[in-house]
């Protein structure tokens, strides 16, 4: 064996050595480390913690209260959801193209900041809740806290999943189809219920089924709009792990991976009992229909731009207010006159921008190690079929079966004390395991997107480079890698962007030291800013238009490719 292969052979050793080992310590040890917790929390094996469980009346509320939100956002978000399709792809609405817009707003913001830029507008204290009960003081200003807020928010955040496979599947329908069922007596109506949704309701499964399971696992809404009463699985386990109860806030991830786990069974199995196919052999181009009957007509068109309004008035409201002065964002009067006063001191405060700069660094780490354990393992799991390729992909999707709450709450029962597989160190507290979370969080969707991206690779290519002498690495950097770039970027911009104003996983993890961007979105007035509220919107703002030009650029360069 020559020098060249010796070398390379030690250094894949090494490489794959370092992605075990990651695996091992931040992956698969703490759902060990939950499972600990709860059973040996006293050090001998024991079902006390369940006993617990079932005494605390607020705990086995919470469970009660995700499991009733989970079934109400389910109805509500997909009638929200198929009524959008309906208007903006089915009927013939006038401005759809802009309701359209204000439909896709989740897509560039949501998480914390989308709960602050609705919190801006609809609490209590909001500017629209403020003008409605100047006028009809009967109603009741805390509608926006509790079960109601928190089903709002969800019924309106989750529609995005709609709009982004259901609609696609939509579109994709033969009208020939809507036309023979209307040919045969069929109304309107009875043509998009009865044609065109069976049709997509292998998209609508899916919907169904990331709806669920983001309602389940929602943490901002409740955490910021729940108050005092309500909490959801997520919100109570932040709680109980704020007062050291983590026996209970183990159990509780545990219980909500289970949910999860029976839930996509459930929905795996309804799926596959059902047929679902276009009768249609011509493809025909979907046309919008006008709606005949006057009353319906103006119905339709009322409830579409009410739905706008509710879309488009918090981020109409939050850039408007982040141009105002800091005495009208308090008072959360309509401004009259414009300044760019907030944006100059958060760019130029070092206590403003910090959270910002936090984030950044966070999130870039993140990436950083998503993208290079991405890579090296899909080319792995691409070019061997063996059981150790087998294995570590089951185990790098281990944070897609399982809610990241639980493997938040098990890295901090096995770091929160020395820990021999860092060496002896406790990273709670510390800078480091905030970004390992992020990261192992991202990983599974991550995993997947590389893989599929190395099917784009001609097999042709690899062979011939051999043929000239290239060696793996050549032939990765000279071949692989230009291929796969595309999607490389485009999956670490996307990761980039949602861990930037992430919230779940930093609530429980975040060092007083290092306060990124949803703690500040969360809790304004716990930072050292006296400008805090304000630096809130430009915050906002300036994370919609990253997002903006992210959802640009991916786009962009899926249809180049």
């Amino acid at each position: 064996m020559n020098t060249k292969k010796l070398v390379l052979r030690l250094s894949l050793f090494s490489i794959f050595t370092i992605i075990g080992w990651f695996i091992l310590t931040f992956i698969i040890m703490p759902v060990f480390g939950v499972l600990n917790e709860i059973f040996f929390s006293n050090g001998d094996f024991s079902f006390a913690v369940i006993k617990k469980l079932t005494d605390s009346s607020r705990v086995m509320k919470s469970l009660g209260n995700t499991y009733v939100m989970t079934f109400w956002t389910v109805i509500t978000v997909n009638i929200v959801g198929i009524f959008q399709i309906m208007v903006t792809e089915y009927f013939d609405i006038k401005g759809s193209r802009l309701l359209n817009l204000a439909f896709i707003t989740p897509l560039i913001y949501g998480g914390i900041s989308l709960v602050s830029g609705y919190k801006f507008v609809y609490d209590s204290g909001g500017i629209l809740t403020k003008g409605l009960y100047a006028l009809l003081p009967f109603i009741n200003r805390d509608w926006f806290t509790g079960f109601t807020g928190v089903l709002f928010v969800h019924t309106f955040s989750l529609t995005s999943s709609h709009l982004l496979f259901v609609k696609t599947a939509f579109k994709k329908i033969d009208y020939s189809t809507i036309e023979a069922a209307k040919s045969m007596g069929a109304s309107d109506f009875q043509a998009f219920f009865k044609v065109a949704m069976p049709i997509v309701k292998p998209a609508l499964f899916t919907t169904t089924i990331l709806v669920a399971l983001s309602s389940m696992n929602s943490f901002a809404a409740p955490s910021m709009l729940g108050g005092r009463d309500f909490y959801m699985i997520n919100s109570m386990i932040q709680n109980l792990n704020s007062i050291n109860r983590r026996d209970l806030a183990a159990l509780l991830s545990f219980i909500l991976a289970i949910t999860c786990i029976i839930l996509l069974s459930v929905f795996k199995y309804i799926e596959s009992k059902g047929t679902y196919i276009s009768v249609s052999k011509v493809s025909t181009k979907l046309k919008k229909i006008k709606i005949k009957n006057p009353v319906l007509n103006v119905f339709m068109h009322a409830v579409s731009y009410l739905m706008f309004l509710i879309y488009s008035l918090p981020i109409l409201a939050i850039v408007l207010f982040s141009l105002s002065d800091y005495a009208t964002i308090i008072s959360r009067k309509l401004p009259t006159h414009l300044t760019l006063e907030n944006y100059i001191r958060v760019f130029s405060s070092n206590v403003a921008i910090r959270p910002f700069i936090n984030s950044i660094t966070l999130s870039a780490i993140a990436v950083a190690i998503v993208l290079v354990l991405c890579v090296i393992s899909s080319l792995a799991i691409h070019k061997f079929k063996n059981k150790a390729t087998l294995i570590l992909e089951y185990t790098l999707l281990i944070p897609w079966i399982i809610p990241g709450i639980l493997l938040v709450v098990g890295q901090i029962a096995i770091f929160s004390t020395p820990n021999p597989l860092v060496f002896g160190q406790i990273l709670l507290g510390g800078f480091m395991l905030l970004p390992i979370a992020y990261a192992v969080a991202k990983i599974p969707s991550a995993m997947r997107l590389a893989r599929a991206s190395l099917y784009m690779i001609n097999g042709s290519h690899e062979e011939a480079a051999k043929s000239l002498g290239a060696g793996p690495v050549r032939i990765f950097f000279k071949i692989i890698l230009p291929v796969i770039m595309p999607t490389i970027a485009a999956i670490g911009a996307i990761s980039f962007n949602s861990l930037l104003s992430e919230y779940t996983i930093t609530a429980l993890l975040y060092s007083v030291n290092n306060v990124p961007l949803g703690i500040a979105l969360r809790s304004p007035e716990a930072l050292p800013d006296p400008y805090s509220e304000a630096s809130q919107l430009v915050y906002i703002v300036v994370l919609m238009i990253i997002s903006s030009i992210t959802l640009f650029l991916t786009r962009k360069s899926r249809n180049r490719m």
